[in-house]
Parts: C-alpha cells; sequence; structure tokens
C-alpha cells in the first residue's frame, strides 16, 4: 500500500501549492478564463433557483402567517367574562398573540371595506370578537378546536378547508424548490467537473511524471484542488455581482408593478451571498477532486 500525506500540512507546502496553482492558472490563462466562465454559468443558474426557492419558502411563511382564527363572544357577556376568556387564551401555550375586538371598532373596519354611504342607517349586526394569532399555522385546527368549546365563545371559524388547501400547496412549493435546487446544484457539479476535466486532461502528461517520480495521490491533488476552488471563487464572484443586479432590478419591478406580492428584501437577500461564494469554491474543488480520479490511475 503506497504512504500517503497527510491532508494536513505545514504553511512550506501549503504554500507550494498555492504558488503551483498560481502558476498553472496563469500559464494557462484562456483555459482558466474559459473555466470560470463555466463556473459562473453555472452558478447564475443554480442562483436564479436559489432565488426562486427562497422567495417561494418567504411568501409560503407570509401567506401561512396571515392565517388567523376569529372567535365570535356570546352576546350579553358581562366584563367579568370577558376578561376570564382572555385568562384562559393567555394559558394556551399555542397561541402567539390576540386582539380583542369590540363591536364597534368591527363595525368601522367594516365601514371602511364596504364603504359607509352603504350601511347608513343599519343598526351594528357585529358581535365582540377575539383575533388569535398561532405559533405555527399547522396548530389552527387544533387551537380552533380548544377556543370552540369555551364558555362564551358563540362561534370560531379559520377558513376551515381553505386553510388545509393552503398549507398542502404551501408544502409542494417548497418540496418542488428543494428539489430543483437540489438538481441544478448537481448540474453545476457535473458543468464544472467536465470543464476542469478539461483542463487537467491538458496536463495529464505533468501528472504522470509526477506520480512516476514517487509523488502521492495528495501531493498531485492539491494544487488542482487549490486552482479548482480558484476558478470556483472567481466564478462566484462574477455570478454573485450578476444575481445581486438582476435580483435588485426583480425586486424593484415586482414592488411597482404587483405589491401585493411579498418578496424576501434585497437587503436580506444580499445575506446569502457571502456563502454563494463559498459555495462555488466548494463546486471547484468538488470537480477537481472529480476531475483527478481517472488520471491519478497510473
Amino acid at each position: 500500500m503506497k504512504k500517503e500525506v497527510s491532508i494536513r500540512m505545514k504553511p512550506r507546502t501549503l504554500k507550494y501549492f498555492l504558488k503551483e496553482a498560481m502558476q498553472s492558472l496563469l500559464r494557462n490563462s484562456w483555459m482558466s478564463i474559459a473555466s470560470a466562465g463555466a463556473v459562473a454559468s453555472a452558478l447564475i443558474i443554480l442562483g436564479a433557483f436559489l432565488m426562486l426557492a427562497i422567495n417561494v419558502d418567504y411568501i409560503a411563511r407570509d401567506v401561512e402567517s396571515q392565517v388567523e382564527i376569529t372567535a365570535y363572544i356570546k352576546s350579553g357577556l358581562n366584563q367579568l367574562q370577558v376578561d376570564l376568556l382572555k385568562k384562559q387564551l393567555q394559558k394556551m401555550e399555542e397561541i402567539s398573540e390576540f386582539k380583542y375586538i369590540s363591536k364597534e371598532d368591527a363595525f368601522e373596519e367594516f365601514k371602511k371595506q364596504v364603504g359607509p354611504e352603504l350601511l347608513e342607517g343599519i343598526e351594528n349586526p357585529l358581535p365582540d370578537s377575539f383575533r388569535i394569532k398561532v405559533k405555527t399555522p399547522q396548530q389552527v385546527e387544533s387551537v380552533a378546536e380548544k377556543i370552540k368549546i369555551l364558555e362564551g365563545i358563540e362561534e370560531v371559524k379559520y377558513g376551515k378547508g381553505v386553510v388545509e388547501k393552503l398549507f398542502k400547496i404551501t408544502y409542494w412549493m417548497r418540496l418542488i424548490g428543494v428539489v430543483a435546487m437540489l438538481a441544478f446544484a448537481l448540474l453545476s457539479i457535473f458543468i464544472i467537473s467536465n470543464t476542469i476535466r478539461i483542463t487537467v486532461f491538458a496536463r495529464r502528461r505533468e501528472i504522470q511524471i509526477m506520480k512516476f517520480i514517487g509523488a502521492t495521490d495528495w501531493f498531485v491533488r492539491w494544487p488542482f484542488f487549490i486552482e479548482g476552488m480558484i476558478l470556483g471563487l472567481a466564478g462566484s464572484a462574477v455570478a454573485v455581482i450578476i444575481l445581486a443586479v438582476a435580483y435588485n432590478y426583480f425586486y424593484s419591478t415586482i414592488k411597482i408593478n404587483l405589491p401585493m406580492i411579498s418578496l424576501v428584501p434585497v437587503e436580506v437577500f444580499y445575506i446569502y451571498l457571502p456563502y454563494f461564494g463559498l459555495m462555488g469554491m466548494l463546486l471547484g474543488a468538488l470537480g477537481s477532486a472529480f476531475s483527478l480520479k481517472r488520471f491519478l490511475k497510473v
């Protein structure tokens, strides 16, 4: 069995590998530019799907957060009985917040929605109520059942039937987003691997000579790993700039033309960009690893 060098290395050895990687990049400058361009193209496609997946999840969360329970209070309850209901709601751990809405406030809101002229002369038919939000949208049904049996509650509404369909839609939206993102991550590795393979193939004699004179696999691998990471970082830097500009334009356009759609704010999206650079380095290193495997069998 051949003796392999440890993955851990001395600073002097690392300096040698970095020098080798940089010299190789400069010596094969056109190939390096083409590789970085291919990495950038793959990461732009991956980034576009990442943006889509993040925004689908954000929209799904926003829609789910708007689901609330309305509990109508029986007429004729005195203040002590209403206060008792408030205490009972406060004790329910699943409830994140609730608000008491008097029938006068509810009628004023209704007037604003339909126009006061349509309700002129009509006596207020609305009851007092509580508007309740739960910690997780999936708790809506069970919490509604608990509230329904409280003494003093007349009726509970939360969009039964519609809410369940909404949860199914958001579930499938998230699942499709994750699957698409993983598929494009694998496709990116494939593209990067094949691009770097061309570089490795052009230097196959160099690798074979190194192997014949006794270089270990890791000694051969490290410069290519570093080269792959630099190409991945360069490609991801280009992709990050293009994606940032594109998302900024896309966000502004949607905000102006479709204000009802809630997207991930630009500032929040920028937080993901450094991770995207790390992803580029990782993909570059993986691409190098897959490309080298064949040529190390001497």
